[in-house]
């Protein structure tokens, strides 16, 4: 189009799904800027160890994150952390990316901005973060195959945690606030009929208790309806009470979202928004490393034989 740009794409956010499509995007030619209001990695950088991605039987997360930089800026695309995104103008060519540190143009923008767990806000659950204190059980399961583990909630990922983890550790507790759980009727009839997981009702966790050289070692709870307190001895605890995701910057300029806030993508993860796409956890999915990088891959090709191919509007999609 004869369009001077600053950059052919733009990616907000580093984390597994933005970099594989900085790798992508920068290997195919292209002018690549990734930007992220934290450090390249996201969520993946904190986790302790990370044992089910292909190719590597361990890696720790910051390693992970290390490699992620390392291959991106070996092709050429430019990184810059502690920047964050306030806008995009996405109504004419070339789009504007507008952010803390200035203004960047592209032809393409690619949104990979993530998730973010919700979390109890109790004593100690800070200080064992990725010491016994873990927001995903498949992810960290197999790292107490032996112990006995603690899942908090009684939503559909509570209950997907404490399905998947009864058959991976040596014991499991689910503790609920309620005296139901609030989980689809499926999943309530497998973990209730067809499962070990031992539940503890109407409670809620007033401490995690541990120290640092063994993490975590017991949980204080506290009964809601007659107020007493007990202590239960595990080695973690799997905190599922629900996602958050990071969509102020897809809300603010128009894309469409799911009932939970995701953004919806079409199969070659191209939004509503014409030569806007997203990947990784801010889309539907199973909130995978593995899945992120297929996603963020998918986009960067996406986005390069689009705009080789000509403009993809009026084509149909699956974006609502």
């Amino acid at each position: 189009m004869g369009i001077s740009t600053d950059y052919d794409m733009v990616i907000v956010g580093a984390g597994p799904a933005g970099m594989a499509a900085a790798i992508y995007g920068s290997r195919m030619g292209w002018r690549t800027l990734v930007l992220d209001k934290g450090a390249v990695g996201g969520l993946a950088a904190t986790t302790p160890i990370i044992e089910n991605y292909p190719g590597f039987s361990e890696i720790t997360g910051m390693e992970f994150a290390e490699r992620l930089r390392k291959q991106a800026e070996k092709f050429g695309a430019t990184i810059q952390e502690l920047v964050e995104v306030t806008d995009i103008e996405c109504d004419k060519l070339p789009i504007k990316v507008i952010t803390t540190s200035g203004e960047f143009s592209a032809k393409v923008v690619i949104i990979a901005t993530g998730t973010y767990h919700r979390h109890l806000n109790v004593i100690g659950e800070s200080d064992f973060d990725g010491k016994g204190v873990s927001y995903c059980a498949t992810c960290d399961g197999a790292l107490y195959a032996h112990e006995k583990v603690a899942v908090i909630g009684g939503g559909n990922s509570a209950v997907t945690e404490a399905l998947y983890l009864d058959n991976v550790v040596r014991k499991v507790y689910l503790i609920h606030r309620r005296d139901a759980l609030r989980a689809e009727e499926s999943l309530q009839k497998q973990i209730l009929n067809n499962s070990k997981v031992e539940f503890i009702w109407n409670s809620v966790i007033e401490e995690i208790e541990g120290n640092e050289f063994d993490g975590v070692k017991r949980l204080r709870i506290k009964n809601v309806k007659t107020e007493e307190e007990d202590s239960l001895r595990v080695k973690a605890v799997f905190i599922a009470i629900g996602i958050i995701p990071n969509n102020e910057l897809a809300k603010k300029i128009g894309i469409n979202l799911t009932e939970n806030g995701l953004i919806i993508v079409d199969k070659n993860q191209r939004t509503n928004i014409p030569r806007i796409y997203a990947a990784g956890d801010i889309t539907p999915g199973q909130g995978q490393i593995s899945v992120a990088v297929g996603e963020g891959t998918t986009a960067a090709i996406s986005a390069f034989l689009d705009m080789k191919g000509g403009d993809w509007y009026g084509q149909e999609t699956s974006t609502g």
